[in-house]
């Protein structure tokens, strides 16, 4: 799989496990198979194959039957069970990350036969039959099965099959096949790595491309694979390479290609997976062109994740990638209109929308995403099924449908209690039962009697962190007699705290009142931690409160806190039964066993561990893929018209009323920078009628507007952004991009010009800038544009109020910043005030001023 973790955010995609024996059965309530709570989840019962489980072909843009009747295809990944990738297991140690140096450890130690044992002890218990009911029970037809290439092909021996061979894939059919699932076959891991990931079974590799050695055995693998599973209509399709993009595009193409004539020359049946590169499909040409058939393309699109968009909300995030943007243009409409116009069918072969979500809102994502695929006619595969942790549970979401249940034997919710960092959500601001990372359950202390617990805060930040994180209102209740256990969490003094020294220092200061540095919810006094001036290196500290809590009761705990725009930072909070150490980190349980030194009885005791632990599905999932189906991104329209003036009274703002009849208002958003929807502030909310004034505008500042219209459940692109202080251009003159008047959909970034600032960016089709501009009688001009574009572009054209001022297609400048100026013709300006707008009939430019001058 894609993901490629920051440091200390490795953790935070743990939390699930899975567990697969072919021949043991154990039933699902005493597995623990259940939704939140612990309650089991009673899954469908097994069913023979339907009728119509026919092979799969495609037809045109579609997935279709045999018959030629569409199909829905939705399901998950079972990843982790053919090639393991350790942060699904939470395992890792020293010189032992991935299934290579794992088998390569366990074969010094005890031998290659004792290795192999332990790998099928383990493949043998991370899917089992409670697994597949419990696929069945999220209402899946379709895995994904990554497989390893040495699942099938004996190391010692190339070219020759293992003696097991087909164990693993022919059990997995057959257990599909019971429930009425497809099975997308996935060469996950190809000999010598397709790209340097551990998701390739060995990390540091990406040996296959320079390899002709290991092109040719992977030839030879899915020769045996086609020729195994050419009659067999569960296989849904080949996926010959996962992510192949350790060489560039044109390489891919040309290798999956020779895999795809490959698998035609034993199996004309089945359909050919075409992966993108990094979301370039436009590589492969068109396939009929090509002579390529029976295919269809493969997307793995994780919005919002590894960096992309790291201010905004997971709901803005995917409204924009499923309901396509302000425009209508972009996220799955664009994939759409590619696919349809190559007639060929798309499979999003990874996708995680529900991650860090919260579990209401991450059910109705998660439901969401798979309805807009099945609505374009993709088929879709989450990754990934399950995920394991030794804190378990699913806290704010975890990457898996399924994870292992918390452990209600020991004292329940000890240890990590809540968690946010700058790579889980930048911005964080909220109550710790909304922490992004991990949020609080309820503690439920084991025996009986007084007990003493550690409550520990945790801030730290790496060397090139700038971190800067307030707390307040911590507060650790007895749910049965309501009874305050923890002395000053509303701080305002250290009375009650001890600071604990773990590595570097960090400033302090438990008095706090900067009204900006509060968290909402906050009041009074926080407490506020900071790098200290002239400390440099990687920091982390705490401060601890010892607690009594009774054995056989139960415990809320509650806060606020806040990042302040900390940069590389992490906040964690944790109930400990021991009392810290200075100089040891407080880290969260884990599993991990040291493989360099863990006894044999230890492995086997982890890997039969994985078929026997409890298990708890995403409650929010659960309930919605089995519900009717979610409302969430059925959208008010944006409203129009917006129109600004002001006067002593503040700015007035007025818009054309929307319609919808479930309307509840609307919100009035304004930013002090033109574009930047991300820090803009919610000047009001709830208005019944189309109409506001701001009364706390300031007169010397420049501001811009926009607003949203809101039902119960989902809130409208934004309008059209308006801004004040608007006074016309006299022309000539250069206006620079960024210092527009009005604008649709468009983004500002840096700009590495001469002269720095920024540039518009982000064009699609109808999006423009609008200025104001003034001339004191009419004449000729010519406008010089500053433009960049690595791919070229339609470009765009040129409007004075209603009239066509010129038009400019842009071509490739050589990159998103390599800037080039083009002149236009001359045009007549007449003289008075107008508006000049810009406005895209094409994508992928960027501009960063017009200077109009007087023609010669």
């Amino acid at each position: 799989m894609t993901p490629i973790l920051p440091r200390r955010s490795v953790a935070a995609v743990q939390g699930a496990i899975p567990a697969l024996c072919l021949m043991a059965v154990l039933a699902l309530p005493a597995c623990g198979g259940g939704a939140s709570g612990g309650s089991p989840v009673t899954p469908e019962p097994s069913v023979p194959v339907e009728e119509g489980l026919t092979f799969l072909r495609a037809q045109g843009a579609q997935w279709v039957k045999a018959s030629g009747t569409p199909v829905a295809l939705k399901g998950t990944n079972l990843g982790n069970w053919l090639v393991q990738e350790f942060w699904m297991m939470e395992q890792g140690a020293a010189g032992v990350v991935d299934q290579c140096t794992l088998e390569a450890k366990l074969s010094e130690r005890f031998g290659r036969a004792e290795m192999e044992r332990l790998i099928a002890l383990f493949r043998d218990n991370w899917m089992k039959e409670r697994d597949w009911d419990q696929l069945k029970a999220f209402g899946f037809n379709l895995v994904r099965l990554p497989i390893l290439w040495s699942v099938i092909e004996d190391e010692a021996q190339p070219k020759t099959l293992r003696a097991d061979a087909w164990k693993y894939l022919d059990g997995a059919i057959a257990e599909a096949k019971k429930r009425g699932i497809y099975v997308i076959l996935d060469l996950h891991g190809a000999v010598g790595g397709q790209t340097p990931n551990d998701h390739t079974g060995c990390s540091g590799q990406n040996k296959y491309w320079s390899s002709s050695e290991y092109q040719d055995r992977t030839k030879w693998l899915w020769e045996q694979i086609a020729t195994r599973y050419k009659d067999e209509p569960v296989v849904a399709a080949y996926d010959p390479l996962n992510e192949p993009w350790g060489s560039t595009p044109e390489d891919m193409a040309a290798r999956v290609t020779e895999l795809y004539h490959t698998i035609r020359k034993v199996d004309s049946k089945h359909i050919v997976m075409l992966p993108s590169h990094y979301g370039n499909i436009e590589v492969y040409g068109d396939p009929a062109s090509k002579g390529m058939s029976n295919v269809a393309f493969e997307l793995h699109p994780y919005p919002g994740l590894f960096g992309d968009r790291p201010n905004d909300s997971a709901y803005d995030i995917h409204r924009d990638w499923l309901r396509c943007g302000p425009q209508g243009q972009g996220g799955i409409c664009e994939w759409s209109k590619k696919t349809t116009a190559l007639k060929t069918p798309l499979l999003m072969g990874e996708f995680q929308p529900w991650q860090g979500a919260g579990l209401e809102l991450g059910g109705k994502l998660g439901r969401a995403t798979y309805d807009s695929y099945a609505a374009k006619g993709f088929a879709s595969t989450s990754w990934s099924y399950k995920i394991v942790s030794a804190q378990g549970g699913h806290g704010r979401g975890t990457w898996g449908l399924v994870t292992n249940a918390v452990d209600s034997s020991k004292d329940g919710g000890l240890g990590l209690l809540a968690k946010a960092s700058s790579w889980d959500c930048a911005g964080w601001n909220s109550s710790l039962a909304k922490a992004c990372a991990r949020s609080p359950v309820s503690i439920k202390v084991g025996g009986s009697g007084a007990k003493t617990f550690y409550l520990v805060v945790k801030t730290g930040a790496t060397g090139n962190g700038r971190p800067d994180v307030s707390y307040d209102k911590l507060s650790l209740v007895n749910e049965a007699t309501q009874t305050e256990v923890l002395s000053n969490g509303g701080f305002g003094s250290s009375q009650g705290w001890t600071p604990l020294k773990i590595s570097g220092s960090l400033n302090l200061d438990f008095n706090a009142r900067d009204a900006g540095q509060t968290p909402t919810g906050g009041e009074g006094a926080v407490l506020r931690v900071t790098r200290p001036a002239g400390v440099s290196g990687d920091i982390n500290g705490a401060i601890v409160q010892a607690v009594t809590l009774q054995g056989g009761q139960s415990y809320r705990f509650s806060g606020v806190f806040k990042d302040n725009g900390s940069v590389e930072t992490w906040a964690e909070i944790y109930l400990l039964a021991q009392p810290p150490v200075e100089g040891k980190d407080v880290l969260e349980p884990s599993l991990k066993l040291d493989f360099n030194t863990a006894s044999l009885a230890e492995i086997e005791t982890l890997f039969k561990s994985f078929g026997s632990q409890a298990l708890e599905p995403h409650p929010g999932l659960l309930q919605q893929l089995k519900g009717a189906g979610t409302t969430l991104y059925t959208l008010p329209a944006r409203p129009t018209g917006l129109k600004l003036s002001t006067s002593d009274a503040g700015v007035s703002l007025s818009w054309a009323a929307n319609t919808e009849a479930d309307l509840s208002g609307y919100k009035v958003y304004r930013s002090t920078q033109p574009g930047d929807s991300a820090k803009a502030v919610l000047l009001a909310e709830g208005l019944k009628t189309p109409a506001y004034l701001d009364s706390t505008a300031q007169p010397v500042q420049r501001y811009f507007y926009t607003v949203t219209a809101t039902d119960p459940e989902d809130e409208s692109y934004r309008s059209d952004e308006l801004g004040t202080k608007s006074e016309a251009v006299a022309l000539p003159a250069r206006i620079e991009a960024e210092d527009y008047t009005a604008m649709s959909g468009i983004q500002l970034e840096d700009c590495s010009d001469a002269g720095g600032g920024k540039n518009v960016g982000h064009f699609e089709p109808d999006r423009f800038i609008e200025f104001k501009v003034s001339v004191a009688s009419a004449a000729n001009f010519v406008i010089d544009y500053r433009l960049a574009s690595a791919n070229g572009s339609s470009g765009f054209e040129v409007w004075l109020g209603e009239s066509k001022l010129d038009s400019l297609a842009v071509p490739n400048t050589g990159g998103w910043q390599t800037w080039k100026t083009y002149t236009s013709p001359a045009i007549r300006i007449p003289a008075g005030t107008h508006s000049l707008r810009i406005k895209s009939v094409g994508k992928e430019w960027n501009i960063n001023y017009i200077e109009v001058k007087a023609a010669n």
